[in-house]
């Protein structure tokens, strides 16, 4: 990155010229409609001039991103603002195919209330009861959006140890795994089971999603402790997708997954 550069503005430039190019435009076309020289354009999607804010919606229009480079304009120059979780809850709603991978935590989507409970307050203590209810509440819109009879594909790989470590009491653990057997008798989510002791491993560096979309380019989403994050760069695309192979390929089939939730199940029921 050269002197003249803001690492900001360079990410924004290549967002821009992703849609742009998605779009099929030339760059003297949008800059036409921008009412500025391809000169300038040119140096905008270079990370050397700044894109006037006003311009933003319009050009979002223009290129038909569907309000994609207005999400990602936010991301990159006010990512406080940026509501990661409401953003991914609405794409996995409007996908056509969900291939995700939890190495920890069974995801939001799939969570009983008593489960989603006992996660939420693990891992944010600070939160006042109606806050926990209301994310609770949140969890289980998201169900009902995602999982709904024509909803996208669903397609779930879990480490072990998201079974295998209990975080609360049994009676929890139990339910939990009667509404992840429910989906995976259904049909409604395919279920793999990643045991750990299989290696090399793909998921160490933790969850993502990939996302498939009929009106979208592809996309990915990582997860962290403090946030989310999403892209649409064709080769990161690719290499979670390489990723989530190599992860189907060494975990345990549905129906031999579907064997294991129910061992466990009964363990728990047990206890």
């Amino acid at each position: 990155m050269q002197d003249d550069q803001n690492p900001p503005d360079v990410r924004f430039g290549q967002a821009l010229m992703r849609a742009r190019k998605r779009a099929g435009k030339q760059q003297a076309v949008v800059a036409r409609h921008l009412g500025c020289t391809p000169g300038h354009l040119s140096h905008i999607e270079n990370g050397r001039r700044k894109l006037d804010e006003s311009k933003l919606q319009e050009l979002d229009d223009f290129l038909n991103a569907g309000k994609r480079l207005l999400r990602q304009h936010e991301e990159i120059y006010q990512p406080e603002r940026v509501d990661w979780l409401g953003e991914f809850h609405q794409m996995q709603a409007d996908a056509a195919v969900i291939r995700e991978y939890q190495n920890s935590l069974f995801p939001g989507t799939v969570q009983h209330p008593e489960y989603a409970k006992i996660a939420i307050t693990s891992g944010a203590p600070w939160l006042a009861s109606n806050e926990v209810q209301e994310r609770i509440k949140d969890r289980q819109r998201w169900h009902e959006d995602v999982l709904r009879d024509d909803g996208p594909q669903y397609h779930l790989v879990l480490d072990d140890i998201v079974i295998m470590r209990p975080i609360g009491p049994a009676a929890v653990m139990r339910k939990q795994l009667d509404t992840i057997i429910k989906h995976a008798e259904s049909g409604r989510v395919m279920v793999q089971m990643h045991g750990w002791d299989q290696h090399p491993h793909a998921g160490l560096d933790g969850p993502f999603a990939l996302i498939t979309s009929s009106s979208a380019p592809d996309m990915v989403h990582v997860e962290s402790i403090y946030g989310g994050q999403n892209t649409d760069v064709p080769q990161d695309v690719r290499n979670f997708g390489t990723l989530f192979s190599r992860l189907q390929a060494t975990a345990r089939s549905p129906l031999e997954s579907l064997r294991f939730l129910k061992e466990m199940r009964e363990k728990y029921a047990q206890q």
